[in-house]
């Protein structure tokens, strides 16, 4: 390729460039990716190349395809590479640009070869991107026909439209990621309320189907009791089984009072809050729950007492669900980060977590972790039994 016809390409670029950029301004996040891919597809032309892609790492340290385009006949590669040890994962991740005027040369593993569809391809390049200082991932491209080399001119101009972007399709994840939250917290809030709406009327029939009519027994008795002594003929049992009726009555609105709010986190701590409630459901039921509780430091009441509900959320569902034996329950603070973890042995779930969210009350779990920046996790592994797992950052405001 001659020099004239490189730079008769890059002012043809550069002028390309120029009225992607306007363009993309006036893009609808929505249609982002249809964007990239047309732009892509006229880079293609403008450079003469077979097929051009995006790839960026993931959190994982892998890669993935953002965006690929291929002439007509050429298949487009395959980007999902979870090989540690390929030479595209190393060489991207080090910032390495690869440029192969050979493919002759062993630039790659055979598994890489045939993974990424590089049968016939004559010439390829690899240019690492960044966005923020950090290697986003890189643009690749590929050519099937003559090529003599890979100069370096057009590599720096085409990292440097690679690297716009990488930015772009990050704002487009950006996006993406707040419209799922903005979801998210829709249904959430929506749970939320349902949640209340339920807990309500719960209480109302608590107050009025048990505690107003045993109220009602209650004075209909100590009437009795009144008459027989105006009347010199009260019996000592009478007046003991009142006494006994009362006994258990206070006790039954104390547990009520407990559970509305437990004052014992307050009182002795949130570690001896979620033992005493670990005790408490081993004794109504054949449980074995297993409590493993590092030392705390002293939490904020708002978190210490949603950890709690947490706690008696997914008991409540090991009762009514799981048919497990043993309960274990692990929370422990590691480097400024709390876990904590209610796994059982049951029989776990036959169907998709995403489906039962709503019927467990997984959805109270997730909403009161979301609450301090923490993330909930599910798993129901395929041999039985079932894993809550709660991880929240300790930020300074979640201290006491």
């Amino acid at each position: 390729m001659s020099e004239t016809w490189i730079s008769s390409q890059l002012s043809e670029a550069e002028a390309f460039f120029s009225t992607v950029s306007r363009e993309f301004i006036e893009v609808d996040m929505a249609d982002i990716p249809t964007k990239m891919e047309q732009t892509l597809e006229q880079l293609m032309i403008l450079f003469d190349v077979g097929r051009m892609s995006m790839i960026r790492l993931t959190e994982e340290g892998l890669l993935e395809g953002a965006c690929s385009v291929a002439k007509d006949g050429i298949e487009k590669p395959r980007i999902h590479l979870a090989n540690p040890e390929g030479i595209y994962l190393k060489n991207i991740s080090a910032g390495n640009v690869i440029a192969v005027d050979d493919m002759s040369l062993n630039v790659m593993t055979a598994v890489e070869f045939e993974y990424a569809r590089m049968e016939g391809v004559i010439a390829h390049l690899i240019c690492p991107v960044e966005v923020r200082g950090k290697i986003w991932g890189a643009i690749t491209m590929s050519r099937f026909h003559e090529h003599d080399h890979w100069q370096d001119v057009f590599i720096t101009r085409i990292t440097t439209f690679a690297q716009y972007l990488a930015a772009i399709f990050e704002r487009y994840t950006l996006w993406l990621k707040t419209r799922e939250q903005q979801k998210q917290l829709v249904l959430l809030s929506r749970h939320l309320m349902e949640n209340q709406e339920v807990e309500r009327r719960a209480l109302s029939r608590e107050l009025h189907d048990n505690f107003s009519q045993r109220m009602a027994l209650l004075s209909i008795k100590a009437g009795n009791i009144v008459n027989a002594i105006e009347k010199d003929e009260v019996e000592v049992d009478d007046a003991k089984k009142l006494y006994l009726t009362i006994q258990q009555l206070a006790g039954d609105m104390q547990a009520l009072s407990r559970s509305l709010h437990p004052a014992i986190i307050e009182d002795l701590g949130l570690a001896a809050a979620l033992k005493a409630e670990c005790r408490r459901v081993g004794k109504l039921t054949l449980l074995e729950i297993h409590c493993l509780i590092d030392p705390l430091p002293q939490l904020a009441s708002a978190l210490a007492l949603n950890l709690y509900r947490i706690l008696q959320e997914s008991l409540g569902n090991v009762v009514k669900h799981a048919q497990a034996t043993n309960v274990f329950v692990i929370l422990e603070v590691r480097n400024n980060q709390l876990s904590f973890q209610i796994n059982d042995d049951g029989v776990g779930l036959a169907t998709d977590i995403k489906d039962k969210k709503g019927n467990l009350g997984l959805v109270s779990i997730t909403e009161r972790t979301q609450q301090f920046n923490g993330r909930a996790s599910f798993d129901s592994p395929a041999e039985g039994g079932f894993m809550v797992s709660i991880t929240i950052p300790l930020e300074v405001d979640f201290y006491e």
